[in-house]
């Protein structure tokens, strides 16, 4: 089996764009655009902060998890869809989404105006990736992962051995990244985690050269886990003793989104066929 389909095992996506009415559209080539959901505070907020989803869920499924962040934080949310998940035509390749993490950061200051202290990471699991990735090569306000891996290697080989792990091409080294990041980062990480150990997070924690906070929940695992307390809570704990202050500035008004951005892109003749493909797969499947 490929491996680019072991690390991001796509949810079959079995909605529309008209079902997510926070979906927005940010251009990465003249022909194709990220779906990306936005989601604002009421009260405005003079933080935005870019969400990058675990491996086996896509937009829909992240969304309540992004809608909590958005409510608890009180910031601004973009939440990043992968190449090969729901709406998004393509395949997962570590190139793409890097590539992919640098457009949604050039679109947040180039569109929203954000600076980048005003730009706050979150990746969880797989998402952790492109986030050490922006840390290290932008300027960022903060960084927070969740279940963290040091690189995708080190991920096999605890899960299938020393090994399989030689089978295996180098993809997401966070180890890499850490000894560069220098902005105030967070890191948690549940203690029964059987897929990514939390030594791993460990790892990060010890490499990270800018002040970094770990967070091990005892009873947390890498995919149950109190959203208050073992994340959100703590995660709004770290912004106070970080000083970041997410309140709006004076005369800063709510973000508008070009209705261009609110739109998906024309789908080619190629995709319109896998489409159908993808279709007519589920529909015998009913």
């Amino acid at each position: 089996m490929e491996m680019n389909r072991i690390l991001f095992p796509a949810p079959t996506c079995l909605y529309t764009e008209k079902e997510i009415p926070d979906l927005i559209w940010i251009p990465n080539s003249k022909t194709t655009a990220i779906p990306c959901i936005f989601l604002t505070p009421p009260q405005g907020s003079s933080k935005i902060l870019i969400f990058f989803h675990g491996n086996a869920e896509d937009l829909k499924l992240s969304y309540d998890l992004a809608d909590m962040l958005r409510s608890v934080l009180s910031v601004n949310v973009l939440a990043v869809e992968y190449p090969g998940y729901g709406l998004y035509i393509g395949k997962s390749k570590e190139s793409i989404i890097l590539k992919d993490a640098e457009c949604v950061y050039k679109f947040i200051t180039e569109e929203f105006k954000f600076s980048g202290k005003d730009i706050l990471i979150f990746g969880r699991s797989i998402g952790t990736g492109p986030s050490t990735y922006l840390a290290r090569h932008f300027e960022v306000g903060c960084l927070m992962l969740m279940s963290a891996y040091t690189s995708i290697k080190a991920v096999v080989r605890h899960l299938a051995g020393r090994f399989a792990q030689m089978m295996v091409k180098e993809r997401f080294r966070n180890i890499d990244n850490m000894p560069y990041i220098k902005c105030p980062t967070f890191i948690v990480h549940g203690m029964l985690d059987k897929l990514i150990p939390y030594t791993q997070s460990q790892i990060l924690h010890d490499r990270c050269a800018g002040p970094c906070a770990l967070f091990l929940p005892p009873a947390m695992d890498h995919n149950k886990f109190d959203y208050c307390d073992d994340l959100v809570l703590p995660m709004s704990t770290f912004l106070v003793q970080s000083h970041i202050d997410v309140r709006p500035k004076e005369g800063q008004n709510g973000l508008e989104v070009q209705e261009k951005y609110k739109r998906p892109p024309p789908v080619s003749k190629k995709a319109k066929k896998e489409n159908a493909k993808v279709i007519k797969f589920m529909m015998n499947l009913t």
